[in-house]
């Protein structure tokens, strides 16, 4: 589901569609048994349109005090999806056609958008949830977000049990595929199953139910799961599903906790293949998920700056005067960062390496310890870096500080700061050079400003 940086949290405005008492939907003649297999066609093209609405209360601390707000969201999508026959695991590329959502959080509203040149996504079947990544280039962490809805189009096919079953025959699913449909990073218990209701020659209609409980970005999260789904025969896949999912969430490192009722509609058809995927114009080599293109891309209009980070960085605040991330890495916090725009000088005020190690001294006061290693370095841009990393102790905890100062030819200045317990340095590794390494000073016009989800911090 949407993570809560950018708010998708719901209930709902409309309920799964309803079957009159001894009445059904397409004048089921309900035969002895129907096979329900998987049959799509290497290559095969669907038009996947979903609603995910969400509605609900967030919860976060604020002065040792348990706050709630109401919030609210209502997310469109709709994409033409080509499978990847030729991939070793299962893969899909997608090309968006809508992907937008409207969030609220209590009298504050906002909006979230696929940019243009993001349309483009592939998406991976992996270990745990889906991976989702445009081959165009980085995917901001909103629009990671707002694409990352439950039920993925890539898995639901598996909720087929592979073989002919009779009306009324129940199969459960496998812990593994509910969480990766859930977007669980870890599940403890599940207890999610389907039944047959319906089939005709045409197909069948399918009902599921359970609950599941698991761990999101470290936090403990249970769910409560209604829904059902068609099958046509002749297409050989699930053509129609509809979720209701109520969810609740702890408060975590980088995100509020909730209680919320969500509800998703989605339906697959089959269209001819678009232009956007066309093979010749996408070989499989170009569809690779490289660490660059796994990346996450933040622009600051304030400071006039891009840089990339991977999905461990959580963007917490993003005020004119200071952006702030926080490093999870399997549900534990590992880090913080804050980075700071400073004026722009000219060639007779540059700071001096000594003079940067002056300034950390007097911002740590009387909790700085000693400079570890401190350096200065040219990257490929022509950026000059200097970079002091020092310890010193909070309240009788050790802690390592990381600082960087980031120049330009130009005289533009960032400084990064980077912060991490002792015990948790040499894990935290080169997280922060491969962070600084990205960054990229940018022209007014050229400086957009990404669509940001209201902060509860």
């Amino acid at each position: 589901m949407f993570r809560t940086r950018v708010l998708v949290i719901v209930l709902l405005a409309f309920c799964l569609p309803g079957l009159p008492a001894g009445s059904t939907s397409r004048g089921f003649a309900a035969p002895a048994t129907i096979e329900l297999v998987a049959r799509s066609a290497p290559d095969a093209v669907v038009r996947v349109e979903a609603v995910f609405e969400v509605a609900g209360e967030l919860k976060f601390r604020h002065e040792q005090k348990l706050k709630t707000m109401p919030t609210s969201v209502a997310a469109r999508l709709a994409y033409d999806e080509r499978r990847l026959a030729e991939s070793p695991v299962a893969r899909t590329l997608r090309y968006y056609r809508t992907a937008e959502a409207e969030l609220h959080v209590e009298k504050t509203s906002t909006s979230s958008k696929l940019r243009d040149d993001r349309r483009l996504v592939v998406a991976e079947q992996t270990d745990a949830q889906p991976l989702l990544f445009s081959p165009s280039g980085c995917l901001t962490s909103d629009e990671a977000e707002l694409i990352q809805i439950p039920a993925n189009s890539l898995l639901v096919d598996r909720l087929l049990p592979g073989k002919s079953v009779p009306v009324g025959e129940q199969w459960q699913h496998e812990a593994d595929l509910i969480g990766a449909l859930l977007n669980v990073d870890a599940v403890s218990h599940a207890d999610v199953s389907s039944t047959l209701a319906e089939a005709d020659a045409a197909g069948a209609r399918v009902e599921m139910r359970g609950v599941v409980q698991g761990a999101v970005g470290g936090v403990a999260a249970e769910f409560d799961l209604v829904g059902r789904y068609r099958y046509d025969a002749a297409q050989g896949r699930i053509t129609w599903l509809a979720w209701v999912l109520k969810e609740k969430r702890s408060i975590g490192h980088v995100e509020p906790g909730f209680e919320i009722t969500s509800r998703l509609q989605m339906r697959l058809l089959p269209v001819a293949a678009p232009k956007e995927l066309d093979p010749a114009e996408w070989p499989a080599e170009s569809l690779v998920a490289i660490p660059e293109l796994l990346r996450l891309e933040f622009a600051s209009r304030p400071g006039r700056y891009r840089f990339e980070h991977d999905r461990r960085w959580h963007v917490m605040a993003d005020r004119s005067d200071v952006i702030s991330l926080r490093r999870v890495d399997r549900g534990e916090l590992l880090a913080q960062c804050n980075i700071t725009t400073v004026p722009q000088v000219d060639d007779s005020r540059r700071p001096t390496l000594t003079q940067f190690q002056d300034d950390i001294r007097r911002s740590l006061k009387d909790q700085f310890g000693q400079f570890v290693r401190v350096g200065e370095s040219e990257n490929s841009l022509g950026h000059t870096i200097f970079r002091a990393e020092a310890i010193g102790t909070v309240d009788e905890l050790e802690i390592v500080w990381t600082y960087y100062l980031v120049q330009d030819p130009l005289g533009r200045q960032v400084v990064f700061a980077f912060t991490c317990e002792k015990p948790l340095f040499e894990r935290f590794g080169e997280a922060d050079r491969e962070l600084v390494d990205t960054v990229r000073f940018l022209d007014e016009q050229s400086a957009a400003e990404p669509t940001l989800a209201p902060q509860l911090r």
